[in-house]
């Protein structure tokens, strides 16, 4: 079993605690630039605050809140995102002090969680927490699930999902807006990080009453990635709840079918080079840096929802639940979305598949094709696959970064052995 360890930052580190704010707080311009970095960024803050909110947050604020303030944390947060989305568009190369001080300002953003997560439930609460979580996903992978759950904790205290909002304290407009675009970037995280883990989500898109607010931009990716957390939900619910699993062969695949097609429907509606997502050309997608963080979050995003929707019906064991057929094509569909992964992973940078989730759906990929290799006699292709997940591995473990490259080997090993024999 090929196991990515969880990036766990520590956020005890002294160096980093270094008192409110004091690394942006008397830099006009580098705020200035965070703070447009941030709002700029397609996915992420911007989804649920708005530049003039920021604003009168942080002149309310003005330094003289006590550090614990909820206000203070949210604005630390916002700055953390927007140096980490400043550096990312900055087109030069990024020295490792700049990444060691992007990790340090998300952990000042992130030491004032436990007083925020035991504060009375809010609207700002619950923007600080989306704030926390946005910044902690590359930081800390168990406080991220610590401050998520928070998150749909206060939602739904707040009865967010009910279109009177009524435990909001401020009903304008304004407000009500805010609490709208809030839930539904919420669910637009949540659902995926659930499924990902094989838990069931505790948000239904079918108990939300309101619609998601419009960006009015020429993409919106926004309604892109909600629209996939509602299909990916739609999806697990056909197929693995206790009624799915106890569906005829013909029923289930049936359900595989409409499932597979709301996906590739979801696909085919992106804007025109994400289209080809399902491929192992993908320059014209990653060459605008402006979008390439959304364009790959997309792309892992797809070829994970066919490993949900089809791994579990390509194994011998699923003959009485599935046709032949159908197997055939569970396995075909997995294979090839395995090798475009490591194909797009052995192009990119080290830095774009630092990400927990990417290497997890790398270390699936490798997984997927030594299965192949192992089961199928046609799979000699797949080898030269195993040796770019070597390679992809090898040049971040150079780098000391902990990813199973041994197990890799071993894989890859095994299977030349088998195709000898």
């Amino acid at each position: 079993m090929i196991h990515i360890q969880p990036f766990l930052v520590d956020l005890g580190n002294e160096q980093c605690h270094d008192g409110f704010a004091s690394w942006y707080k008397h830099d006009v311009a580098l705020m200035e630039s965070c703070k447009a970095a941030c709002f700029q960024k397609p996915v992420g803050i911007s989804n649920f605050l708005t530049i003039p909110y920021f604003d009168n947050l942080a002149r309310e604020t003005g330094g003289r809140i006590p550090e614990s303030s909820m206000s203070i944390a949210l604005i630390d947060s916002v700055m953390a995102f927007g140096y980490q989305a400043y550096l990312t568009v900055s087109q030069r190369f990024i020295s490792s002090e700049e990444r060691k001080k992007t990790d340090c300002y998300s952990m000042i953003a992130l030491r004032s969680r436990g007083s925020v997560l035991c504060s009375p439930n809010s609207l700002l609460k619950l923007q600080t927490l989306l704030a926390m979580t946005t910044v902690s996903e590359k930081i800390n992978e168990t406080i991220h699930c610590e401050l998520l759950a928070g998150a749909v904790s206060c939602a739904r205290a707040l009865k967010l999902e009910n279109r009177d909002f009524p435990h909001v304290e401020n009903t304008s407009s304004k407000d009500r807006d805010l609490a709208s675009r809030s839930l539904w970037y919420l669910y637009s995280i949540e659902v995926p990080h659930s499924l990902r883990r094989g838990v069931s989500p505790v948000l239904d898109y079918d108990w939300i009453d309101h619609a998601p607010p419009r960006a009015g931009k020429e993409t919106d990716w926004f309604s892109i990635l909600r629209l996939y957390a509602i299909i990916i939900s739609s999806a697990a619910g056909m197929l693995y709840n206790q009624r799915a699993l106890r569906q005829s062969p013909a029923e289930r695949e049936q359900k595989l079918k409409t499932a597979y097609e709301l996906l590739e429907g979801w696909r085919s509606h992106l804007p025109a080079p994400l289209q080809e997502i399902h491929k192992q050309d993908m320059h014209l997608i990653l060459d605008d840096h402006r979008t390439r963080d959304i364009h790959l979050s997309i792309f892992r995003q797809y070829h994970e929802a066919i490993f949900m929707i089809y791994f579990p019906w390509a194994g011998c064991q699923v003959d009485d639940r599935v046709s032949e057929d159908y197997r055939q094509k569970s396995v075909e569909l997995c294979v090839n979305s395995a090798q475009v992964v490591l194909a797009i992973a052995n192009q990119i940078l080290n830095l774009d598949i630092l990400d927990n989730k990417f290497l997890d759906l790398i270390a699936a990929s490798i997984c997927i094709i030594f299965l192949d290799v192992a089961t199928r006699s046609s799979a000699k292709k797949s080898i030269s696959y195993l040796s770019m997940g070597c390679g992809i591995f090898g040049r971040l473990n150079i780098l000391d970064n902990e990813v199973p490259l041994a197990d890799v080997l071993e894989l890859t090993r095994t299977a030349q052995q088998m195709k000898r024999t």
